[in-house]
Formats: structure tokens, sequence, C-alpha cells
């Protein structure tokens, strides 16, 4: 009889083969298809931050229409607003309402690892040292003015865009507009999704490993991995799931139970999406990310990353890092949470509405289990867009153009 080992080790082989053998396409190609698939055009916009940055802005074109740029969150891709296709995705939703979309990809995933200078893949630290205070400090403005010198040509004075953020989105939303105060005009309307700024009340399973922060940054460092989830290598765990998961090797319930455990049940994803979802999600990000946002909890605060006592002098002439100064975000801000998300639990949500001075509406999901990735997956996420997309449209100070 053959053992348990050797049947796993027989599948583990079987699987890499497959991997191998079903080389990922160019990270272009799949931006493009995530688009045309669905018969919509698309553009792709190489952007290059102030550190050096190659970011990947996916553009689906209407010249002359007011713009919308929508951000990611930890993990995640621009192809999570238009995996599930037309009239149920949110990208299509807003093109199909007349907008100019842009979607976003932030440094360091599967579709923004390109640098001036530096190899992502060489487990370089330098390459992989952000967290989401630099995607609101480089990644985000970087995107805002590419959009908006872009569509200048378009629309005569256009100087403001809509912004949707959901998660790690809308903490990078709250950098740059507390930090660099001077953006706060160029936003018409923000929408943030579950914002992941005040995160204390978070109760995931996923949060044991605040208490093992300092043994994963020394792993990373003995190991150079600082990479989580990457794709498109054979050594990735996670094109490994995917392709098991489509030959039929890794069943959807065992997916969707991990999930669950760290997101929170909620019945709520189309199983025939499963297989879509897995080919481009979990789309990579990097450890110190996640070491933020263990800090973030731990301090029951939304403050700069923590470096230590020493170098947090040096940086900010305190042995503890500073707050970010939410009395700068004076650009209007609408908010949408739920009691079912134990990432980002309503309490905090509630919390960081007290801190922001232009919270024009809060919106407190009905359903009591809707949970953090529900704003990505959700079968019935489309009436949710479809009310964001609306407020735009009442916040829109340039008429939308006529249809032709």
């Amino acid at each position: 009889m053959v053992s348990t080992s050797a049947l796993c080790s027989l599948v583990s082989v079987l699987l890499s083969c497959l991997l191998l053998t079903n080389a990922t396409p160019k990270t272009d190609n799949i931006l493009r298809n995530s688009i045309t698939k669905h018969g919509y055009q698309v553009e792709l916009h190489p952007v290059t931050t102030t550190d050096g940055y190659i970011l990947s802005l996916v553009r689906i074109p209407a010249p002359g229409r007011p713009a919308v740029v929508i951000l990611h969150g930890l993990l995640s891709s621009s192809v999570d607003w238009t995996v599930q296709g037309p009239a149920k995705s949110l990208a299509f939703i807003a093109a199909d309402a007349g907008y100019d979309v842009w979607l976003g990809n932030s440094r360091g995933n599967t579709f923004s690892k390109g640098h001036e200078r530096l190899d992502s893949g060489r487990g370089e630290q330098e390459y992989w040292r952000f967290s989401f205070h630099e995607i609101g400090m480089y990644d985000l403005p970087a995107m805002v003015d590419h959009i908006l010198a872009q569509t200048a040509d378009d629309q005569e004075q256009q100087q403001q865009l809509h912004y949707i953020g959901h998660s790690q989105g809308g903490a990078a939303f709250l950098v740059l507009a507390s930090m660099r105060p001077e953006y706060n005009g160029k936003f018409a309307s923000v929408h943030l999704m579950a914002p992941a700024a005040y995160i204390h009340h978070a109760s995931s399973p996923a949060l044991q490993l605040v208490d093992r922060m300092s043994e994963l940054e020394t792993f990373a460092r003995l190991t150079r991995s600082y990479e989580i989830g990457s794709r498109g290598t054979a050594r990735s765990s996670v094109d490994l799931v995917y392709t098991g998961h489509k030959a039929g090797f890794v069943p959807t319930e065992l997916v969707l139970t991990n999930v669950w455990y760290v997101v929170g049940v909620h019945d709520s994803i189309n199983r025939s999406m499963v297989s879509d979802i897995l080919a481009s999600t979990p789309a990579g990000c990097s450890l110190f990310q996640l070491l933020h946002y263990g800090q973030i909890y731990r301090a029951k605060s939304f403050q700069m990353y923590d470096y230590g006592p020493v170098k947090n002098r040096e940086r900010y002439g305190a042995n503890v890092p500073p707050e970010y100064p939410l009395r700068n975000v004076t650009a209007p801000v609408t908010l949408y949470y739920s009691e079912g998300d134990i990432l980002v639990p309503a309490a905090d949500v509630e919390e960081l509405a007290d801190q922001l001075p232009n919270v024009v509406q809060k919106y407190k999901l009905a359903s009591s289990k809707w949970n953090h990735i529900d704003y990505l997956y959700h079968a019935n996420g489309h009436r949710l867009y479809r009310m964001i997309v609306a407020s735009l449209q009442a916040e829109t100070t340039t008429p939308l153009a006529d249809e032709d």
C-alpha cells in the first residue's frame, strides 16, 4: 500500500509539472485580457514614482468623461475589479455609466514589480522595504498626477478625479491626504470600502502572527524572502494551489474554507468564479506591509512605521512613531463598512469617521455577514457598486457627455 507521505509527494510532483508546462502569461497580457475578453477597450500606462518604482495603470478609456481611479487592497490587484465580468464588476459598471476608468496596481504586486535600479526577484530588501505608507506617499500621487495630465487634453481644465479604494487602498489615500494635504483638492469625491486604518478591534485568527513579527522579520532576512504570495515562478506556492485547483486536485470547498478562516465565513462567492479569482489573487505583497499592519493593530493607532526607538528618533524625533494627521484630510469622504468584517470591523471605521473632518456619509451594509472580501467577490456586490457609481454622478461637477 502506498503511504500517505508518498502519495502527497507524488501529487506535489504532478502539480509542479503542470505548473511548469503551463507557463504564466506575461503580466501585460493578463491585464489586457482582463478587459478585452469582455469586449471593452484597454490602455496600459506605466507610471514611475519619484522613488523609482514602476507601476501598471490600467485604463478603460472614455476620453472627455470624468475620471475615476480605483485602488485595490493588500494582496490584491486591478484584476479583482474586473473578474466578475460586465454588469457584475465595479470597473465595468463605472465604464458603462460613462466614466473614464483607471485601475491602479500598487508596488510589489504581480503587475507592478518594476524599478529603475532595483530587482524585485533577487530578494533585495531595499526593493521590498515598503508598506502602505510608501504606497500613499509615492504610488497614489504618481497615479493621480499621471491621470490628470492624461485627461487634461481630453477635457479642458479637468483638475479633479473620483477615488474608490478598498482596505489598504483606503489607508493609502489617508496617508496621502494627511501627509500631502495639497492633494485633497484633486479629489472630487472619495469612497473608501473597509479602509484599513484603525484595526484594533479586528478578530481574525490571522492576527495570531502579530506576536511573532520579530521572528518573521528575522526569517525573511536570513532567507532573503521579503515577498509574500509571489506569482509567476516555479517556487510559487500560490500558483501551485491555483494549478491544483484547475486540475481538480484542490477542491473548491478547501480553498473557501481556508479563506473563510482568515476573513470570516460568508458563503457569498459564486463557485464558478473561484478558479478565475485564483488565477490572479493573491497578487503578492511585501512582508513589511504585513508588519506595519501588525504594528498598528498592537498600538491601537493609525501611525507611521515603527523602526524601533533608535531609528524612530532619527526619523521622527521621538521614541514612538507619530500618528497620521487625519485632521488634514479635507477631501469629501464616504465610508462603507460592515458588522461582519473581522479584519476592518465596524467599530474601527466609526472611530476613523470621528477623526476625519469631512465625512459626507457613512454607509453600513445591511448584511451582518458581509466580510472583508465581499467588497470584491460577493455575487451581489454589483448592488453596492451601482450605489457608489450613482454617488459619483451626484458628486460630478462636470456633466457626463451624452451617449453617442
